[in-house]
């Protein structure tokens, strides 16, 4: 009893983000949050564990919208010259066997062949407009049949949709700069949370070719995206950060022995903290506690 009054006593957001976490697997297994470089290229199988395909990009929005996988099925159902787009919340993740690495972990994919072979798919070599609405509403409205909504925060109507949408692919090495145009460093990785909303980036800061950057967390909800250039067709994203808070914020350790305390509920507040940025689990567990 006197550890369950502990564990209530701390902080909602430590234990909004590890319900999260305990939803995607169960206790102990899945954490807060997946790294993108770790899940592209993943394996993906059916709900009978059968191979299906894998992971070829994420492709991920500004606010509180989930993230879409793309995959692929290679020469299963004749889908190999094909990519597939699908909303976080048909996939399940699924622990290695015992004694396996933690690396062979694997995404269950919960649609049933016949729902696959009508899925609104694209060829590889020519990948629909991004930043089109109609683009995940239509893939959204495909999936949702027999599912319940995802909790997420809606998207501004006065959002640019030209900017709303990423692939983790192409966030890899983008330039972050401040407001004023003056440079901060380059997203390194992208943290997405159990539930497919981008929890964090990690930016890699200052340094030279000799080496010395530091790679920093910054909560996603900290940049602004916009576009910029002659034609309104460059994409910028921008930190109000000053030099001191970036070189004084929690360091982000890239190597794969560092991923669980990257991923902890508790470090990830200290990153919102640090700039001063609200949680977005607290208000998602507001809004369900007035449901």
């Amino acid at each position: 009893m006197k550890s369950i009054q502990r564990l209530l006593s701390g902080t909602s957001a430590w234990i909004g983000l590890t319900c999260l976490a305990v939803a995607a697997s169960g206790p102990g297994q899945q954490p807060a949050v997946w790294m993108a470089s770790d899940l592209v290229g993943m394996k993906v199988v059916s709900q009978e564990g059968e191979s299906l395909g894998k992971i070829e990009d994420v492709v991920v929005h500004p606010g509180g919208m989930h993230a879409h996988a793309v995959l692929s099925f290679g020469g299963w159902l004749g889908m190999g010259d094909k990519l597939f787009a699908m909303p976080w919340s048909v996939l399940r993740s699924v622990a290695p066997e015992t004694g396996k690495d933690a690396d062979e972990r694997t995404l269950a994919l919960q649609v049933d062949k016949e729902t696959l072979k009508s899925a609104p798919g694209f060829d590889k070599k020519n990948w629909p407009s991004l930043a089109s609405p109609d683009w995940s509403r239509e893939i959204d409205a495909f999936y949702a049949v027999g599912r319940k909504p995802a909790h997420t925060q809606p998207v501004p109507a006065a959002a640019p949709t030209s900017v709303i949408t990423w692939r983790v692919s192409e966030l890899k090495g983008f330039d972050v700069e401040t407001p004023t145009g003056e440079e901060l460093g380059e997203i390194e990785e992208v943290a997405i949370d159990a539930n497919g909303r981008v929890s964090y980036v990690a930016l890699k800061h200052g340094g030279s070719l000799l080496g010395g950057a530091k790679h920093v967390a910054v909560p996603w909800d900290a940049l602004k995206f916009s576009l910029a250039g002659d034609k309104g067709d460059e994409k910028v994203i921008t930190l109000a950060s000053t030099e001191k808070q970036l070189e004084q914020a929690p360091e982000f350790k890239k190597d794969k022995e560092h991923r669980a305390e990257m991923s902890d509920p508790r470090w990830i507040t200290r990153v919102y903290t640090h700039f001063s940025v609200a949680p977005y689990w607290t208000a998602q567990s507001a809004a369900g506690s007035k449901d």
